[in-house]
């Protein structure tokens, strides 16, 4: 199986699926042999424009059908699909498209003036897959599909090893990295999304993560097993409500925030969420709490993975069974993991140099497997540092329990020094999450004259607490040295595009708010 391409994988989805609906949007309801048509249109129209296998294209679009149509044609065509994050920065978008030395954009009427101003040199075609949407000089990419077939056969000579997609990370640490992927690492990612998320056959999936990022990958699995996706272009607790009565939703995906809200919206009592038996989550900690919360009104359909982009949405996963489990045995503890080992991957955590830790101590995850990257693009010696004897060396820090759950312990880069001592932010967090009063926590390294560096924690209350007693919560569970010395009670904690805590912004804000 792994020796097949995408395109090859959503041919079968369409033999088998036909007149089943693969798509829903609104009022939009696409069949499988009409959406995967649009597919071989898009291939086939970009292949006329002169571009050759290999190639790079861009797709900066908001949630919505063509998102992964695009991304599919450009698969199934030979072409590497480029995905650029909506909320990213016009710079940041141009640098995308620079450094994967893209030749052509995918775009629609929302970002038609920005592609328009992005455009530079190397871009050879603009294509708006809105016709009221063409950017100065651009093309209808509509008009090109349909001049061309829909019909299956003839398709490009493709390989399993061929480049199918370069997904670029957040940037939280520089410049974002280009990682390489091939058709056989995201197939193989694919199928064990539907091996280990509890995936089933028709399955009724709730788009409400970004589809060029986590949301996206799980549209093959949904496929694959004769399901259809149901986008509903973000995230709305009510919209999401609605949806998920009116289609019989079966599973989504969400980070940690959107259970939060959903969690605390008034019209959750009153809705009918009978029909959804998985809620994947992901990308960020999830509050002890919050998570028993969540059992408690949904039941065991909770399901944790853990992953890298260079190791596509799975290290770890923590799975139905076991968040049912840990809560039947009173084991609440297992609910801090991120779960044990997938099926496909070695995963084994090192100390600095290389050598197997003792369960329970603190060591690097590094992991082995079909879905690991190629590399990061035209980033060899980045690549080398991340990739040693076949191990990626992913920066995590964590550490294992005798029946082998990993409970991560803080990225390395995060790790703060204070007054020689280390301190890993996420055990502060995962502390402060234990307070009835926290919603959200995020701790950081801040400049301080006497310790050198300062744990700092930024908190979204729901309820009353003061400083001085958030300060003393941790001090009481983890010492005196893990403890906060600075507190600062937050509206709200800015997020990457990607809606991962943004811990470099808040850095930057205390360096220029400490005294030269």
């Amino acid at each position: 199986m792994l020796e097949r391409t995408l395109g090859e994988t959503i041919e079968r989805c369409a033999l088998y699926y036909g007149p089943d609906i693969a798509v829903v949007h609104g009022e939009r309801r696409l069949t499988y042999e009409e959406f995967f048509g649009g597919v071989r249109r898009v291939g086939r129209a970009l292949l006329a424009l002169g571009l050759r296998r290999g190639d790079r294209v861009g797709i900066l679009m908001s949630d919505r059908p063509e998102v992964l149509q695009v991304y599919f044609g450009i698969t199934w065509a030979g072409l590497v699909a480029v995905s650029l994050n909506a909320r990213m920065a016009a710079e940041e978008h141009e640098y995308v498209l620079e450094d994967s030395g893209a030749k052509a954009l995918c775009h629609d009427a929302g970002f038609a003036s920005r592609a328009a101003a992005i455009r530079g040199d190397a871009l050879e075609h603009l294509l708006s897959v809105d016709p009221d949407g063409l950017a100065a000089g651009g093309g209808d990419l509509l008009a090109l599909c349909a001049a061309e077939s829909g019909d299956p056969g003839d398709a490009p000579p493709v390989a399993a090893d061929d480049l199918a997609a370069i997904y670029y990370t957040g940037g939280t640490t520089g410049r974002p990295k280009g990682v390489a992927h091939a058709h056989r690492t995201i197939l193989a990612a694919f199928l064990s999304e539907t091996l280990e998320m509890g995936l089933g056959e028709r399955e009724v999936f709730a788009h409400v993560a970004p589809l060029t990022h986590a949301g996206g990958a799980f549209a093959l699995p949904v496929w694959l097993r004769g399901g259809t996706n149901l986008v509903l272009g973000g995230f709305d607790p009510d919209q999401f409500l609605a949806a998920v009565e009116e289609h019989g939703v079966t599973s989504t995906m969400m980070v940690p925030t959107m259970i939060y809200v959903l969690l605390d919206h008034p019209g959750l009592a009153a809705a009918d969420t009978s029909s959804i038996r998985t809620i994947i989550y992901g990308a960020a900690p999830m509050g002890r709490e919050r998570l028993v919360q969540g059992l408690e009104h949904f039941g065991p359909v909770f399901c944790q993975l853990y992953g890298q982009t260079e190791a596509p949405n799975q290290l770890t996963v923590l799975t139905h069974a076991e968040h049912a489990e840990a809560v039947e045995r009173g084991d609440l503890e297992v609910l801090s993991s991120c779960g044990r080992p997938v099926t496909i991957a070695d995963v084994r955590i090192v100390d600095d140099e290389g050598r197997d830790v003792a369960p329970g101590e603190p060591g690097e995850i590094v992991v082995r497997g079909p879905h690991v990257m190629l590399e990061y693009w035209g980033k060899p010696e980045q690549t080398a540092e991340a990739i040693i004897d076949g191990w990626l060396h992913t920066g995590d820090v964590a550490r294992a329990d005798e029946r082998g759950f990993l409970y991560i312990v803080d990225r390395k880069k995060d790790m703060v020094i204070t007054g020689g001592f280390n301190v890993y932010p996420k055990e502060v967090e995962q502390s402060l999450f234990g307070h009835p009063a926290v919603r959200d926590v995020c701790v950081i390294g801040v400049p301080d004259a006497k310790w050198g560096e300062a744990v700092k924690a930024y908190v979204v209350l729901e309820g009353e607490a003061s400083e001085a007693e958030l300060i003393a919560w941790v001090k009481e569970r983890k010492g005196s040295v893990i403890a906060p010395k600075l507190v600062e009670v937050v509206d709200a904690i800015p997020l990457t595009a990607v809606g991962k805590h943004d811990k470099p912004a808040l850095r930057k804000a205390a360096r220029e708010a400490t005294p030269a």
